[in-house]
């Protein structure tokens, strides 16, 4: 047998204990033991299979055909705390990328938590090396239960198998390794789920009295009950009195056991009376309108059915299995064996819960149970859900759990009078007051007091409202008669009104609310087509553009917003034109007011030179000031300079540094831009940004849910906090319904209600896709970092000094090495050094790039990325694979022809991989590569002929999606120099520049001094 060896590639105990110690939440979790771990990998005879989530440099790995022992550091900690690390590790680890593994086990516990509150829960005993332990196990009894159960055991990665336990050792030392038997998926689920249910049950009895109190010195029975809430489970009991307690639990779980194995379960099926049987109008209760509320004296019907466990759908009636002949039922393909001895089981399983089926179990042959409303109506509200838990299949009429279907409130709100903000000018926003009055309403329809007495005589809890079933609950009458006994209007804010339509705020006593009527100007924002409320919108005289038609709407929205006083979250698609939509909205404002006010910009150090440019481009008269880097000012000077700038552009890093100071200043407006940044609602950036006091605020994302809704709760909270209510109550109502339990109806609602302060445009929508330009091109300004700044000097200083003293011949060659050395810089330090240091967060342009290629994987669109330099695209590539985990193809000079026509093929596929890399010289021609809908030159060549045949490699024919073509450019560099030069002498640039950098040989040098000097902005 092979003796396990270290995996050659496993990182350190210490390196997992940094990139733990990087997720700030995890600091409750305790001390991490240091151990090692062995796994049983796919291996070669070289070596283990690399991480599968890991993306090579190789294009073909090496065929694993073996399974080889390999052991790897690892850290270890208690359950409760591996439950608590899953649910706190996020992507954002410093670059390490999870595993399929932590998201497989992520979704298991996430199983096994609705397991426990939900009660499915099965207490048992377990007996290993002569010690017993109670414990917990889950109780799948849903159709969703057995259906999740079934996904997970395929979906499972072959890492959660990998492990290597004590029978595969032994199994190993006889057969070798290659036999080794490695546990089903099965085996290995329902194992950790049942240890994460029992852990997580005794976790909620942390505080109950027998964690407390010592074991009882009773009967093992009741030892065992006190094991169940202890920490440990551990029971003290002899062998024999633990095997009498094992038969008396094998046979109290038996039928439960028996219907698992067989794979059925007895159905109750509620079915409301015939509409035409004995129908009765109210009459009784002149006050109530007999064409509107009717009962039946009909009698409703439970009806008994067998049904697959895996299979819901799949039903049996009891009357056709008491008719069937043999032992076998053959249902479609579906072979059901002894179905009369099946139900008759499932029957006397549930009569203990259901005490009403002893009438039915009277008749030879059971069928159905006839019950009257208000029986039924206890069946619904009490035994459905208790037999549901238990295992049984229930299915009750669609509007039971709608609610709309039951007695509620109903909320309508009107402006208070000379209160429209529009008009007003108050912009208050949520915190407007509105006149508001509750009303009780059984369906559509509204109830008077008087009405609402009389329907509670009757004492029938369900009643047909024009034509539909409707539950009349005793205790929704008793809060809705306590709502008029209270009073039934006021005032409110729009922020409760919002809450209540959302469901996050119940009326008086807890009463639900089935709907609402806003008025005056909050109906006509939420209730109505808002974008009729917008008043036409052009382009600002003063605005150095021209406005596309959805972008003059997108104005008009903002600035209907404002006026009103709520924040607005603008998620048009990338390349829409998020940011000229803001500076034009700051253009139009100072139109209107000669001072409205310091507006204040944060966004990611990556684009504060493109907020900076295209400002200086489209609104040249506006004031702006960036307030970023070591010497940035401070204190009074700080805010001297904010008051006289109308744009202040920061970073989330600043703002969370100078938060104390930046909260001192009364904004006029904060705009977040990539507002996805805060999407964490406790991260230390999202926290600063909440703390700026600002009249206005706007988000601007192309994504403003990525992964779960309270990331949309966390940017409408910034906008208009206390909008959604509190984010344990939102997730509670709202996000855990829909994203869990797929609740179409409160996801409409939240979609309503939210709508018109999310602004979304995609390009793939054709009334946008049919007003824009077919290729868009964008100036991407990137940063230097300081270790840039420095080289970038000490070049500019070395070079210059020789070529002041140079001959003209070498002169010239002098000019083109410093250009060449200087554009190194500007695209990476390790470039320029090629001492092969790393790559992290030392190039403003690469960190654009990863941000940048982000978004395009998120949009799900796919991209070239041309460079001049083999080096730099190595760097690139092997950045974008570990910070992405997807492959990038890299086309260079020394690619072979067939290699390069496979990366085409491989590229242009659906499936193919995202980002295509390409050297200019080898890439920028003779290549169709119409399926990237984005061209970004990393670097540029300085002509533009060049720069315009690679772009079309991708804009050419055949290509069906606009194009985006991003040009990046470190400010202040000789490349935002040079790139003035060109927009300048744009039409002779064939002529002037059609050798690419041969004519800066030919500057003078104080010309080239002037040149390639650092300017004042990039210094700062």
């Amino acid at each position: 047998m092979a003796k396990p060896r270290a995996h050659p590639f496993a990182a350190s105990a210490a390196d997992l204990r940094a990139a733990l110690a990087n997720a700030a939440p995890l600091a409750g979790l305790g001390e991490f033991e240091a151990g090692e771990f062995t796994l049983l990998l796919p291996s070669t005879k070289d070596g283990p299979q690399a991480s599968p989530g890991l993306v090579r440099d190789e294009d073909v790995d090496a065929v694993c055909d073996r399974l080889s022992p390999w052991t790897v550091p690892a850290l270890s900690l208690n359950r409760s705390a591996a439950i608590s690390l899953l649910d706190e590790l996020s992507e954002e680890l410093g670059g390490v990328q999870l595993g399929d593994s932590v998201h497989y086990w992520r979704a298991v516990a996430a199983l096994a938590d609705e397991f426990v509150r939900a009660g499915r829960l099965l207490p048992g005993l377990e007996v290993v090396d002569n010690v017993a332990t109670a414990v917990w196990r889950p109780l799948p009894a849903t159709a969703e239960d057995f259906a999740r159960l079934q996904a997970l055991r395929e979906a499972m990665p072959p890492m959660a198998r990998a492990s290597v336990t004590e029978s595969m050792i032994r199994s190993a030392k006889d057969t070798g390794w290659e036999a080794a038997e490695v546990p089903s998926t099965r085996r290995v689920l329902i194992s950790q789920l049942g240890k994460l249910v029992d852990t997580l049950v005794r976790d909620r009895l942390a505080d109950s009295d027998a964690q407390r109190s010592p074991a009882p010195s009773g009967s093992a029975h009741q030892r065992w009950v006190h094991a169940l809430a202890s920490r440990s489970g551990t029971l003290d009991a002899s062998s024999n009195d633990v095997a009498a307690l094992s038969e008396d639990l094998e046979a109290w779980t038996q039928p439960l056991r028996a219907t698992q194995e067989r794979g059925l379960r007895l159905c109750f099926r509620l079915s409301p009376p015939d509409p035409d049987a004995n129908p009765s109008k109210v009459d009784a209760a002149a006050e109530i309108d007999e064409d509107v509320v009717s009962i039946s004296r009909g009698a409703w019907r439970i009806d008994f059915l067998l049904q697959a466990a895996d299979d819901p759908s799949l039903l049996v009636e009891a009357e056709v299995a008491w008719h069937s002949t043999g032992k076998t039922l053959q249902v479609l393909e579906r072979y059901i064996e002894h179905p009369q001895e099946a139900l008759l089981e499932e029957l006397g399983r549930a009569l203990r819960l259901f005490p009403a089926l002893e009438d039915a179990l009277h008749e030879a042959r059971p069928t159905r149970l006839e019950v009257s409303a208000g029986e039924a109506y206890e069946f619904l509200s009490q035994y459905a859900p208790v037999l549901e838990q238990s295992g049984f299949g229930i299915i009750v009429p669609a509007w039971w759990d709608e609610p709309e279907r039951r007695l509620g409130a109903k909320l309508e709100t009107r402006s208070k009078s000379s209160s429209d903000p529009q008009s007003s000018g108050s912009g208050l926003g949520a915190r407007q007051l509105l006149d508001f009055h509750w009303k009780v309403a059984l369906g559509d329809e509204e109830l008077s007091k008087e009405e609402l007495e009389r329907l509670a005589e009757l004492k029938m809890p369900l009643v047909r409202v024009r034509g539909q079933w409707v539950s009349l609950r005793p205790e929704d009458i008793e809060r809705a008669l306590r709502l008029f006994e209270q009073g039934e209007g006021g005032e409110m804010t729009a922020a409760e009104a919002i809450r209540a339509g959302l469901g996050l705020e119940e009326a008086a006593e807890r009463l639900p609310v089935v709907a609402h009527e806003f008025g005056g100007w909050l109906g006509e924002l939420l209730e109505q087509d808002f974008e009729e409320q917008l008043a036409a919108a052009k382009t600002p005289e003063k605005f150095d553009g021209t406005l596309r038609p959805y972008q003059e709407r997108g104005l008009a929205w903002l600035c209907y917003l404002e006026r009103l006083g709520f924040g607005a979250c603008l998620a048009d698609d990338m390349g829409l034109g998020k940011t000229i939509q803001v500076l034009a909205r700051m253009v139009e404002e100072r139109a209107e007011s000669t001072s409205p006010g310091t507006t204040l910009l944060v966004c990611p150090l990556s684009v504060v030179g493109n907020w900076k440019h295209e400002a200086h481009k489209f609104a040249p008269e506006l004031d702006v000031y960036v307030h970023h880097g070591p010497e940035r000012r401070h204190g009074d000077v700080l805010q001297d300079a904010i008051a006289e700038a109308d744009l202040v552009v920061t970073t989330y890093g600043v703002v969370r540094s100078d938060v104390d100071e930046l909260r001192r200043v009364d904004w006029h407006r904060v705009v977040l831009d990539e507002a996805q940044k805060i999407k964490n609602s406790s991260a230390g950036r999202t926290q600063a940004v909440r703390a700026l006091s600002a009249r206005h605020r706007i988000a601007l994302t192309g994504t403003p849910v990525e992964n779960k809704l309270l990331e949309l709760w966390s940017i409408m909270h910034f906008l208009n906090p206390g909008l959604l209510g509190s984010a344990k109550a939102f997730h509670e109502k709202l996000a855990k319904p829909i994203e869990v339990q797929g609740d179409e109806r409160k996801a409409e609602i939240l979609r309503r209600l939210t709508g018109p302060f999310i602004l979304r445009r995609l390009k793939t929508d054709e009334r946008i896709i049919s007003d824009l330009p077919e290729k868009i091109e964008i100036k991407e300004y990137c940063n230097l970092t300081r270790e840039q700044t420095t080289l970038y000097k000490a070049v500019v200083d070395e070079m210059l000094e020789r070529i002041k003293l140079a001959d003209d011949m070498e002169r010239r060659g002098l000019v083109l090495a410093m250009m060449t050395r200087l554009k190194q810089v500007c695209n990476h330090p390790a470039q320029f050094l090629q001492d092969g240091s790393s790559v992290d967060d030392r190039s403003g342009k690469l960190d654009r790039l990863e941000n940048l290629a982000q978004e395009i994987l998120d949009a799900g669109d796919k991209a070239l990325i041309f460079t001049q330099y083999t080096e730099m695209g190595r760097l690139i590539r092997q950045q974008l694979q570990r910070r992405l985990g997807k492959r990038v193809l890299y086309l260079h000079g020394g690619t072979p022809q067939k290699k390069r026509d496979e990366m085409v093929e491989r590229f242009q596929s659906p499936d193919g991989p995202p980002f295509f890399l390409l050297s200019l010289h080898a890439g920028g021609t003779g290549l169709t590569l119409t399926a990237a809908s984005h061209v970004i030159h990393y670097d540029r060549w300085w002509n533009p002929a060049v720069e315009d045949q690679a772009t079309d490699r991708a804009f050419r024919i055949g290509q069906t999606s606009n194009v985006q073509v991003r040009k990046f450019i470190c400010e202040g560099t000789l490349e935002e120099k040079i790139d003035q030069i060109i927009e300048r002498k744009k039409n002779l640039a064939d002529q002037v520049l059609t050798d690419g950098e041969a004519w800066l040989t030919e500057l003078t040098t104080d010309e080239l001094r002037e040149l390639v000097e650092l300017s004042e902005e990039a210094l700062t």
